[in-house]
Formats: structure tokens, C-alpha cells, sequence
């Protein structure tokens, strides 16, 4: 099967509309699903949407045809047009009080409910590479195989750079206040159903895009069954070279004008909506850079109180009492470091706390307040979470909390620093025995542990990892 390129530049070069048909049945559920999340669940505005998205790529299919990765793109481009049809609308009418959602099938899921509005979102946030990994790997479930093509790397590259994207879109939606590790993270969005596209919405975007990419000028809205619109979207130019398609909703049919003067007063209309659109959006980049200024002025550690709770998506009691127990692990070596730097200990957590200084940033895990930690040397740490979680770190020890880890746990933590060892001078056994090859599996490194016993840890080892996860 040719490749997302391969597909892009036939069409591009050689007019191919069965090679775009294919690309937009590879990427419509990507494109919708994200549409869907941005338009509030409205299914016929992320049709709208889904239509712009392709519609750019047919017009713009020469300039793609050297993109890298082409998902990456259309999640920004649906992000660009849903954010322009979202003010359109507001413009034009006061928004629907309850917002039509399609839920997937199954179970309600909390956890999703309070992420789902906020992940697009963090996306956009992300480097280009790390926004495309995330695309690939989580939102179209794409294997690591697969990944490292598109992002031109190894499939262990692959697996890493996604770790990593991961690792930032999680600190993103930490910000947000969704706290959560990057593996639960990771675990929630890909356990969610895909969300398919409407039957039949891939072939209608297909000719659509195909028509309103060859014209150039004006792009036709779709009258199908699925799709209730029938009006005409006129894009016209700003000075700065962007332009606005209008659409009008739930009128029916109408044959084309008659008269050119008609077509005149409808271009007059449009250039003086798009007049006072524009100096909307100079109002909101206003806002914008008002909100960035104030962001810019928070301090890495707040005086108020946290919130009553914070959601800990998909973490068990132990992890949040062993995130706890590190925070505070963190926060005493940079007390004992300020008194050495200063002679004197620290007045209160903030000089700790913040960029350029001991700790970058301290993140709850379920809502705790670290603020009235005791900043004496050596006294202990103790910190209590909304739910009642209570964790102390003494640097003594005596009266340090014990994590409550389950025993499968218990042991992968003790097992972990004998193995690691043992597992390092098997794979060296190894590679000598292989002219330098890496073991394949973990089964094929079995034979090379020194003794039966570290054989028979390392696969006691492995088999926990499997039941308690990475």
C-alpha cells in the first residue's frame, strides 16, 4: 500500500483522485474524532470542520507532498479551522445550551470525561515531533513499527521519542490540573473506542475536497443526507493574506442566483462581517498576550490553598503515596542544600521552589499542600492529601511512612536492584557468544545468567512487570 507521501504527490502531480479518496479514508477518523472533541461534540460542526481540513489538503496537496507526517499536520489544521468556526458561529448565534455528544460505546468513564476537553488542547502545546508521535501512536493506535517510518527512526527510537512526547503532554495537562502519571495517561487515551466518522462522510469529504481544491476560490458545503448544510461558502482575503468561509445552516435548497446583483450584495455583506471579525480577533491576540503577561507573573509555589481535590487519573493508593513520598524526598535535599549554600535555613518552601532555583517545580498528585512544610534542618516532612492520605519523610528514618505497596509490588522493588546487575552481565554473556547481537527476547537470555538462581529471578522479575505494569 503506497504511503500517505506517495498517495499526496499522485494526486498533487497527476490529478489521481482515487489516491486522495484513500488518503481521506486512512485519516478521517482522525480528523473527525479531534473535530468532535473541538466543536463540543457537535457532529455537524465537525463535519464542517472535517470538510475545511480536507479541503486545505486538496489545495495545498503540492506544498504537503514533502510534509513528514501528514497526521501531525491535519490535527493541527483541524485545531486552525474548528478554532475559526467556533467564532464564526459565536458571531452569528447564541450557542446551544447542551452541546450534542456522541459517547462511546461502553461504560461511562469518569476519568476520560474530565480529560477529553482539556487533551486537544495539550496537543497543540507539543513540538511538532512529539505532536506527531502522540497522533500516531495514541489517537490513530498506530503500532511503534509504524511510528519510526513515519517519524524516519528505529522502532526502539520510536518507542523512546514517544515516551518522551508523552512525559510533556502529560506535564501539559498537569497544568490544567489533570495529574497523572505518563503511563496511566497513555492508558486512558488508547483504551478509548476510536470514534468512526459518519458511513459514507469519507467519500462525500473526498469529492468535496477534490472539487473545492481544483476551483481555488469557493468551496462547496455538502447536501447529503449526513450533512444538513446548504448554503455557499465564500472565502475572501484579509490584507494579511487569510481568509473566512461563512456558512449558513438549515436553509433549505435554493437554485443557483439569477442575477449578478445579488451575488454583489451577498460579496458586500461578507467583506463587512469579515471587517468586524477582524477586529474581534485583534481583541482576543489582545487578550491573549494579557493572559501571557499575568501567566508570566505566577510564582512556581502559590500561598492559596489547592483545591479541594485533584483528579489522580488511574493512579492506585501506593502510587500517590510513593509520588507523595518522592516530593517530599525532593523538598528536604533542597532544604539541606539551601542551609549549606546560605548558613541558615530557608524561610519558607518558595526560595526551594521555582526556575533557577533547587527544585524546577513541585506537582501534587491529589491536591496536597506543601507550602507549611517546616523548613528546620532535619525536622520531619509531613504533607496530607484531601482524601486523607498522610505521608512523612523523616531524614532520620524513625518515623518515615512505609508505602503501602500490594506484595507484587513489594517484590518487583526488591527484585529490581539484584537483577539489574545480573541482567547486564548476561546480556554482555550474550553478545560475546553472538558476535555482539542483542538477545531477541528475554527467553533467549535465560541460558547466559551466571547461575540458576539469577535465571530464575530474572524471570520471576519479568513475569511481575507484566501483572504490575510498567
Amino acid at each position: 500500500m503506497n504511503d500517505d507521501t506517495d498517495l499526496l504527490r499522485r494526486y498533487a502531480e497527476d490529478g489521481s483522485e482515487p489516491a486522495f479518496a484513500e488518503l481521506v479514508h486512512r485519516h478521517v477518523n482522525l480528523v473527525y474524532a479531534a473535530a468532535l472533541r473541538r466543536t463540543g461534540g457537535d457532529p455537524h460542526r465537525a463535519e464542517d470542520v472535517a470538510q475545511q481540513v480536507f479541503t486545505a489538503l486538496a489545495r495545498d496537496a503540492r506544498k504537503l507532498a514533502g510534509h513528514p507526517v501528514l497526521s501531525a499536520w491535519l490535527h493541527a489544521a483541524t485545531r486552525n479551522a474548528a478554532i475559526s468556526l467556533m467564532i464564526s458561529e459565536q458571531r452569528r448565534q447564541v450557542r446551544e445550551t447542551a452541546a450534542l455528544e456522541t459517547a462511546p460505546a461502553g461504560a461511562p468513564n469518569p476519568e476520560w470525561d474530565r480529560l477529553r476537553p482539556l487533551l486537544d488542547e495539550a496537543i497543540d502545546e507539543l513540538p511538532e515531533a512529539d505532536r506527531a508521535a502522540v497522533v500516531l501512536r495514541f489517537l490513530e493506535r498506530r503500532p511503534f513499527a509504524e511510528v519510526g517510518v513515519a517519524l524516519q527512526v528505529s522502532e526502539d527510537a520510536a518507542r523512546m521519542r514517544t515516551d518522551r512526547a508523552l512525559e510533556k503532554l502529560r506535564v501539559a495537562l498537569a497544568r490544567r490540573g489533570i495529574t497523572s502519571t505518563a503511563e496511566a495517561l497513555g492508558a486512558i487515551v488508547s483504551a478509548q473506542s476510536l470514534v468512526a466518522a459518519p458511513a459514507g462522510l469519507a467519500a462525500v469529504l473526498a469529492a468535496q475536497a477534490v472539487s473545492a481544491g481544483g476551483a481555488g476560490l469557493l468551496a462547496s458545503l455538502m447536501t447529503t443526507k449526513i450533512i444538513t448544510l446548504a448554503a455557499v461558502a465564500v472565502l475572501l482575503a484579509f490584507t494579511a493574506g487569510t481568509y473566512v468561509g461563512i456558512s449558513h445552516r438549515n436553509r433549505p435548497e435554493t437554485p443557483p442566483p439569477a442575477a449578478a446583483p445579488a451575488n454583489d450584495d451577498l460579496v458586500a455583506a461578507l467583506r463587512q462581517d469579515n471587517r468586524r471579525l477582524a477586529s474581534e480577533v485583534a481583541a482576543l491576540k489582545t487578550d491573549v498576550a494579557d493572559l501571557s503577561e499575568a501567566k508570566a507573573r505566577l510564582t512556581a509555589v502559590t500561598t492559596s490553598k489547592p483545591p479541594a481535590k485533584l483528579p489522580t487519573l488511574g493512579l492506585a493508593h501506593w502510587e500517590v503515596q510513593r509520588n507523595m513520598m518522592n516530593n517530599l524526598r525532593q523538598i528536604s535535599a533542597a532544604r539541606h542544600q539551601y542551609r549549606i549554600d546560605h548558613g541558615q535555613s530557608p524561610g519558607s518552601i518558595e526560595p526551594l521552589v521555582g526556575r533557577g532555583h533547587y527544585i524546577k517545580a513541585v506537582r501534587t498528585v491529589g491536591g496536597e499542600d506543601y507550602t507549611g512544610l517546616s523548613m528546620e534542618e532535619g525536622a520531619p516532612l509531613t504533607v496530607t492529601a484531601p482524601d486523607g492520605t498522610t505521608m512523612t519523610y523523616d531524614p532520620s528514618g524513625a518515623t518515615t511512612t512505609k508505602i503501602d505497596y500490594p506484595p507484587e509490588v513489594a517484590r518487583l522493588e526488591e527484585l529490581a536492584p539484584k537483577v539489574q546487575p545480573l541482567v547486564k552481565a548476561a546480556v554482555t554473556a550474550y553478545q560475546a557468544a553472538h558476535e555482539g547481537k542483542n538477545p531477541p527476547n528475554s527467553d533467549a537470555l535465560l541460558p547466559y545468567f551466571a547461575t540458576p538462581q539469577d535465571g530464575a529471578d530474572f524471570a520471576e522479575f519479568i513475569e511481575l512487570q507484566k501483572t504490575v505494569g510498567p
